[in-house]
């Protein structure tokens, strides 16, 4: 992973061409890169993507499930949760570009962000309406959910994971998002 040392607006960083084999975010106007997933990452989204789609189809909440969807959250910062939820009565229909605010819920499965860039997502997050973050670690098998309030929870693999502040009601073995690793 990689950053850039000359500060850019997120209007210029959408006129980048990303990397062959590498995905672009835009934190503190540094243009961050990241290698592609591998094998577990996207074991893992997969698996929160899934879980996530059928409990909402079941619970209908007026939430829509996103993959690697861009959030502008400021004129610097231009993030890309793994997976997200959005609030329905956030998307405009006809609305073109980025999504400008945080997502109700960004998710973020840990392949090889340092501890100090997740970090700043995670206040970043929070700071620009997102009601809680999600951490998962498959190596670990563990899910770190911080909301919005200052809270932050750990799940291991034999609890029950659920974010009753913005899911009111889920609840799924912690084993079914590190389900195929």
């Amino acid at each position: 992973m990689g950053a850039t040392t000359t500060m850019v607006t997120v209007r210029e960083f959408l006129e980048l061409l990303e990397p062959d084999g590498q995905r672009m975010e835009l934190i503190g106007g540094e243009v961050v890169t990241m290698s592609l997933g591998g094998f577990q990452h996207e074991v893992v989204k997969s698996n929160v993507n899934r879980v996530l789609t059928v409990w909402l189809a079941q619970n209908p909440l007026g939430a829509a499930v996103f993959n690697e969807t861009g959030f502008q959250v400021d004129e610097r910062n231009c993030l890309i949760p793994d997976v997200s939820i959005v609030r329905e009565d956030h998307l405009v229909p006809g609305t073109t570009g980025l999504i400008e605010r945080g997502p109700e819920i960004a998710i973020e499965v840990v392949s090889s962000e340092t501890a100090a860039r997740l970090e700043e997502k995670i206040e970043l997050y929070l700071a620009h309406g997102s009601k809680s973050v999600w951490v998962v670690f498959p190596e670990q098998r563990v899910v770190r959910i911080f909301s919005a309030d200052g809270q932050a929870r750990k799940f291991e693999q034999s609890d029950t994971l659920e974010d009753d502040g913005v899911l009111p009601g889920f609840r799924v073995p912690l084993a079914a998002i590190f389900n195929r690793l």
